[in-house]
């Protein structure tokens, strides 16, 4: 079984031994990710590329380290991946397609992995599909007009089969969201508005994550779902909480040593 805590304790470790920098917006998504793959989403540990497998579009591909070490968990990523992660190995800072691993789409550039979410979900209808498509979206990331054209499709389309998380850590690239455009509580009112499935939770707290998860993948709905998840960037790392500076910065760069100041 999947455990969030040993899912952030490897990631912290997968950064400090790679010295890979995009540590901080990898953690703020530890227990979404761990009560997805654990309680909800629909795969076969067997074939990564089954046809009646749900499909993940993580579009904030730059935090992708917690995906990564969970992939590796679940049997779908190879360990000497991550033992030459940033020396050689195939998988990068951000995420590049591989079905073979089940990763879905390339993203990391920010602002499309929305649009394939709807592309995918609309596609499942038109074939009378009955996987759910689920994408994962910062709040920065949420500026991209491209993401409001796709909100704009999936309230269109009537798209029930798809839910888009966004993972609230107040943070971007270079300063906090609220400094580079909206705020997140005015965020969420906005996203509120395109759809009458929206929740705003703690994206920490696992009992609320199964709980509005399953919503979703249980209950029958008229539109998309929106799940707002309040997180902090960083989170288990001291130096890299709640920081600017972190965003693209491996803790070991100020004197963290992997199993000392964690403890």
């Amino acid at each position: 079984m999947l455990h969030s805590a040993e899912i952030r304790k490897k990631t912290i470790a997968l950064s400090c031994a790679s010295g890979a920098g995009h540590l901080a917006p990898s953690l703020s998504t530890v227990e979404i990710l761990t009560v997805l793959f654990r309680d909800f989403l629909h795969y076969d540990k067997n074939d990564a590329k089954s046809d009646a497998r749900d499909r993940l579009i993580f579009s904030k591909g730059h935090g992708a380290y917690a995906y990564y070490v969970l992939l590796n968990e679940l049997g779908f990523l190879p360990h000497n991946e991550l033992e030459n992660f940033y020396n050689g190995a195939s998988i990068k800072g951000c995420l590049t397609q591989n079905l073979d691993y089940m990763i879905e789409a390339s993203t990391g550039s920010l602002g499309h992995g929305l649009p394939i979410a709807v592309g995918i979900a609309q596609a499942f209808k038109m074939q009378n599909k009955k996987q759910k498509v689920v994408c994962i979206v910062g709040d920065g990331e949420m500026q991209e007009g491209s993401n409001f054209e796709a909100l704009g499709l999936a309230y269109r389309f009537k798209l029930d089969n798809l839910l888009l998380i966004v993972d609230a850590n107040g943070l971007q690239a270079m300063d906090r969201v609220e400094d580079v455009g909206l705020d997140n509580p005015r965020l969420a009112k906005v996203l509120n508005s395109y759809t009458d499935n929206f929740a705003s939770i703690d994206g920490h707290d696992e009992a609320a994550l199964k709980e509005t998860m399953g919503d979703f993948f249980l209950n029958s709905h008229a539109n998309f779902s929106v799940l707002f998840c309040n997180t902090l960037k960083g989170k288990g790392v001291d130096v890299c909480e709640d920081s600017i500076a972190h965003h693209f910065r491996c803790p070991t760069q100020d004197g963290y040593v992997l199993g000392v100041e964690d403890e």
